[in-house]
């Protein structure tokens, strides 16, 4: 009974996972060129509530209401634009909660949204760019990216630059999606045009806007498996 149970289980996730993929409209073969995939829900796994526990856990629960899987809020949302820098969090944390909380604690808590990545997607991306251009655009700070690089990019002894043939992030570029902005900076830095560019992001405001710039776009659900889509291209 047990078996059947879980078998019942994996045919009704196949289904979905299927049904979902099916919503996607391939453009006619050759036409994409470049793929550009966002880090966080797409590539990286999260887990906001375990960051939400962690900064509850240091005395900080106004988190809660400034961290989002999509886009962030407040000191958070500035520090994507890069334009506080990670000590200017720290003192702002330690002024509005009045408690004198160390730095490294606050870093570790904000890094408690990044779980991982699989190793399929690292293999995914390589094989991928034998066939196209591959490209970052992801909204993230400079607290989150050194441990992004060091740990979860070099899984396979290879760097985080091995991966793509571009990385544009949202701090050093001091725009964040949904804005039209960034996509236009990297469309401009990167030499390429969106209508030959497959745009792979897990908001729908993102995907939305790349949408409406020209892109042909893939919106993928948390935890997706979704290489097969590549060989529609």
């Amino acid at each position: 009974m047990h078996s059947k149970i879980c078998i019942l289980i994996f045919i009704y996730f196949e289904f979905c996972n299927i049904s979902h993929m099916n919503s996607f409209t391939p453009p006619s073969k050759g036409t994409i060129k470049n793929i550009v995939f966002d880090m966080g829900g797409v590539l990286v796994d999260l887990d906001r509530e375990a960051c939400i526990r962690a900064f509850c856990e240091i005395g900080y629960p106004e988190a809660k209401d400034l961290l989002d899987p999509y886009k962030q809020s407040g000191i958070f949302l500035q520090l994507e634009e890069g334009k506080v820098t990670p000590e200017e969090l720290h003192d702002y944390i330690c002024r509005t909660t009045g408690k004198k909380i160390d730095g490294e604690k606050i870093d570790q808590a904000l890094e408690q949204f990044i779980t991982g990545l699989p190793l399929f997607k690292l293999e995914m991306l390589r094989n991928l760019r034998n066939k196209f251009k591959i490209y970052l655009l992801s909204n993230t700070n400079a607290i989150m990216m050194p441990g992004i690089r060091a740990r979860l990019f070099t899984q396979e002894g290879l760097q985080m630059e091995d991966y793509f043939d571009g990385i544009y992030l949202s701090y050093q570029m001091n725009l964040v999606k949904p804005s039209p902005a960034i996509f236009e900076k990297m469309l401009h830095e990167g030499g390429f045009l969106a209508q030959e560019t497959l745009f792979v992001d897990d908001s729908p405001a993102n995907i939305q806007t790349a949408a409406q710039l020209g892109f042909h776009t893939y919106q993928a659900s948390s935890n997706e498996d979704f290489r097969s889509i590549f060989n529609l291209l």
